[in-house]
């Protein structure tokens, strides 16, 4: 099978990112043709990975990478990280071998039928196709709204499936100007969708308070005055959105999707809600549940919107005091993640965050302050534990030679360890700080709280930092922050090479102190 039209058209589209597990046949040819063309293909452990890491190269790049496996047992070990990436909204090209969806030799060594596997998540579903245009039109498809995998077998088919957008059914606010008139104290939640919007940059000259969707965090710079945070709809009473969005009589929600809020609830009683046009809903969520229907934000309304919108000011202070309450709540834990996320973006101000899931991500959502959504990268939609590996490495090769810090748990370590030596074959600034607590500490307190069994949450201490270094990472041990500060100083000095950090944290403080926060 010849590849080289659709390696050259990768690579055009300025695709220059593989990653995947090869097999002997024409995954092979097809990255030996991508590398006659100028790409780079990274050879992963296993194929998740691949995916995450195609998932976070392209998210920060903006241009095509892609994953490539094997048909059956390959494609099933890619499936968990495009399940991530749909969740997360990341898009990528998915590629694998496969047989013909009639085969007519009767061979079935690793038979597979991936479309019964994957079709529910994907954006798309191809055959083998490289006519001009065919990998320009299935990027097309990965990165429009809500971005996600596109996957393409390496056979024709003729049962190509292509996620059909659902009907709106969108649900006209006729009132909304007059609503938008006769508020004084207007707050607004964005979603996702104000990172990939022309109407996005427009956040920053509001006057009002600004919250944000866990996922959508960095759509506006949380150093501006008028950030005011996030909103899952399950904040605990010290956090912003239970202290200042009851001062706002209206709330205006624009791209908030039911994957992207913990809670089904509306935030406010009084909500105007919008989205995109045209919405591809990604089937991994289900329709909105919060009891409306969101009206179709056109740019003319997103312009009218936002001039209306720009003629409100109130709140800037009540956006100070509310994230002064909630620094004050943590203030008793010396030695908190919180402490430790200041250490961190002090000594490194340019860093890239990536989060795995655990406890330390509540906490990330509201002390880790970004400049732009590219600066955080994890899983808030999923709470995939064990991505932040493949995520962390495929941002660090993006972002080098500015460090990267991936922020996870002794849990979520254990799922991908063994890949962190790509982060020493490929020499990236990145270092792995390891949250450590002895548990799976975000379940800990629903077992403590309920008396169940905590030995399957137990987590023994596998001596992680020889393990590292074995695999050629620098490594320190941070009994503290004030231990913390120094290791990374030392990082900085030694040139930021590949490196693991173990910080230490109380176990029962950790639980209590989190439970402030969600």
């Amino acid at each position: 099978m010849a590849f080289e039209s659709f390696a050259q058209q990768f690579t055009t589209l300025g695709g220059r990112r593989v990653f995947g597990v090869p097999g002997g046949g024409p995954s092979l040819e097809l990255i030996t043709q991508i590398e006659n063309a100028g790409g780079a293909f990274t050879a992963t452990g296993h194929e998740a990975v691949a995916a995450l890491m195609a998932g976070a190269h392209a998210r920060q790049t903006g241009k095509p990478a892609a994953c490539i496996t094997i048909k059956g047992p390959g494609f099933m070990n890619l499936a968990p990280g495009l399940l991530c990436n749909s969740y997360e909204g990341y898009p990528c090209l998915s590629i694998s071998e496969a047989y013909p969806p009639n085969e007519a030799s009767g061979r079935r060594h690793k038979w597979l039928n991936h479309l019964d596997v994957a079709a529910n998540f994907l954006r798309g579903f191809h055959g083998f196709n490289e006519t001009a245009g065919a990998i320009e039109s299935l990027w097309h498809e990965a990165t429009q709204e809500c971005p996600g995998p596109v996957h393409m077998d390496l056979v024709p088919r003729t049962d190509t499936v292509r996620e059909t957008p659902r009907s709106m059914q969108s649900a006209p606010q006729l009132e909304w100007r007059k609503q938008l008139a006769a508020a004084t104290c207007p707050a607004l939640l964005v979603g996702t969708w104000a990172t990939r919007s022309a109407w996005g940059t427009q956040l920053a000259a509001l006057q009002i308070p600004v919250f944000t969707t866990a996922a959508a965090k960095g759509a506006l710079s949380e150093h501006l005055p008028q950030s005011a945070g996030i909103c899952t709809g399950d904040g605990k009473p010290n956090t912003p959105e239970k202290t200042l969005l009851p001062k706002a009589d209206l709330l205006i929600c624009i791209g908030v999707r039911s994957g992207e809020m913990l809670s089904p609830a509306p935030p406010h009683a009084n909500t105007l809600w919008f989205d995109a046009p045209g919405l591809q809903e990604q089937r991994v969520f289900p329709d909105n549940v919060f009891g409306t229907r969101a009206s179709a934000l056109s740019d003319a309304d997103a312009a009218e919107l936002f001039d209306a919108l720009q003629d409100k000011n109130w709140g800037l202070d009540a956006v100070a005091a509310a994230h002064a309450q909630l620094v004050q709540a943590m203030a008793p834990w010396e030695d908190s993640p919180h402490a430790a996320m200041r250490v961190v973006q002090d000594r490194l101000p340019d860093a890239a965050h990536i989060v795995d899931t655990g406890n330390f991500t509540v906490w990330a959502e509201h002390f880790l302050r970004v400049q732009h959504h590219l600066d955080l990268t994890g899983t808030p939609n999923g709470r995939y534990l064990g991505a932040g590996v493949g995520y962390a490495l495929g941002t660090a090769l993006a972002r080098a030679p500015k460090p990267s810090v991936l922020w996870i748990g002794d849990g979520g370590i254990r799922a991908n360890l063994a890949e962190l030596s790509l982060a020493v074959d490929h020499h990236l600034p990145l270092l792995v700080l390891v949250m450590r607590d002895g548990y799976l500490g975000s379940i800990r307190g629903r077992a403590r709280k309920l008396g169940w069994s905590q030995q399957p949450l137990t987590l023994p201490d596998h001596r992680l930092l020889r393990v590292a270094e074995a695999m050629g990472l620098a490594t320190w041990d941070a009994p503290n922050t004030a231990a913390l500060d120094s290791a990374i100083k030392q990082w900085q000095h030694a040139g930021n090479p590949p490196a693991l950090i173990e910080y230490h944290l109380a176990p029962d403080v950790y639980v209590d102190m989190t439970e402030q926060l969600r």
